[in-house]
């Protein structure tokens, strides 16, 4: 299967997600992993699209996600970075792209160190705050500790 950049535009605008999460994690430095992520999901019927995603961008795995469904996902930086640079060439149509605009922001801040630092770190939580809105109350007890400490 073959797919051309508008095709992926107009999939990832209804299928795409992008997302960061950030977790407790000891051994870190600051206490917190940031972790980003590009996700699509679909019925297993339609596994080959995912397959293809991933031929096109060279980069991730699929795997099972949910019972009869399955996800393309990547999560290591270089190929985000990519990603993120297909978009900027492709633009997506929806409010996606301010998503993917702010995702990029946080990849940026995360290729400077900046995950690593207390300040920086509140950063990429305000910029997540305002992409994964059911990860708000999450976010901003980390930011709460974060503040406290």
């Amino acid at each position: 299967m073959e797919l051309s950049p508008d095709w992926v535009v107009g999939f990832v605008d209804g299928e795409g997600c992008f997302h960061v999460s950030i977790t407790r994690h000891p051994s870190m430095k600051i206490g917190y992993q940031v972790l980003p992520e590009f996700v699509v999901v679909q019925h297993r019927r339609d596994i080959q699209v995912l397959y293809a995603l991933k031929r096109f961008f060279r980069c991730g795995v699929v795997r099972p996600n949910h019972e009869d469904r399955y996800a393309y996902r990547v999560r290591q930086l270089e190929c985000l970075e990519r990603i993120c640079e297909f978009f900027l060439r492709h633009p997506l149509k929806t409010r996606k792209n301010v998503e993917m605009r702010r995702f990029r922001r946080i990849l940026l801040l995360m290729k400077k160190g900046r995950h690593q630092t207390r300040e920086g770190l509140l950063e990429i939580i305000q910029i997540a705050s305002r992409m994964n809105s059911a990860d708000r109350p999450a976010l901003e007890r980390i930011r709460q500790e974060l503040l406290a400490g």
